[in-house]
């Protein structure tokens, strides 16, 4: 089930509506139904804005300052789905990578899984290290700012940088989720497996981020 909020949760309405209706339909919600949200890995916050068979929903809030990372500080990571962002307020810069299997590269590869509903604060989140390793190298780099449109492809390595002098807000549509495991380019030194929970927030403290 998505969000009720006034401007429907479809792409294409997303993509094209007016950034102030948007970003009031978005705080609107939040004042009204007062979610939880988790923070991520990478040190941003997410709220589930809802998900059907086919899509999922979310809101993604960078505050200024300095960002924490949990479990490892490694953020270039692919996804199992496509990935769709409206830039409601900042500004973000997403950098794809070129990732080659090399048996001397500088590298680990991680594996991710989850033991249960990713949403969930009490789901155990595991990176598990692979036998491959890998090479690493920027394929190119694009900076986005309010009111912006950009997209991930399924499986693709990438990177979101949010400066910490910024504070930056995405609507975010996640679809065509498929099988294939989300890899992680990791860091040597770690363990071969690493596990943590995502702490949870009040999502409307974060309202006037919009």
């Amino acid at each position: 089930m998505l969000a009720d909020l006034d401007v429907p949760l479809e792409w294409s309405r997303v993509r094209a509506e007016p950034l102030p209706a948007l970003r009031s339909a978005v705080k609107t919600w939040l004042m009204r139904e007062s979610p939880t949200c988790l923070i991520h890995p990478h040190g941003f916050y997410v709220v589930l804005l809802g998900r059907t068979e086919t899509e999922e929903w979310r809101l993604h809030l960078w505050p200024n300052g300095p960002r924490i990372a949990t479990g490892m500080p490694a953020f270039i990571h692919t996804h199992n789905c496509h990935v769709e962002s409206r830039i409601l307020k900042g500004q973000i810069t997403n950098v794809l990578y070129n990732v080659s299997t090399d048996s001397t590269g500088c590298q680990p590869l991680y594996e991710v899984d989850y033991s249960g509903d990713r949403y969930a604060a009490a789901t155990s989140n595991r990176l598990r290290k692979t036998a491959t390793r890998v090479h690493v190298a920027i394929q190119r780099r694009d900076t986005y700012t309010c009111g912006d449109t950009y997209n991930v492809e399924r499986n693709a390595y990438h990177e979101a940088v949010v400066s910490d002098r910024d504070l930056t807000s995405t609507l975010v549509c996640m679809h065509g989720r498929s099988s294939d495991s989300v890899m992680v380019v990791g860091l040597d030194g770690y363990p071969q497996t690493i596990a943590f929970t995502r702490a949870e927030y009040r999502a409307l403290d974060f309202a006037e981020w919009l």
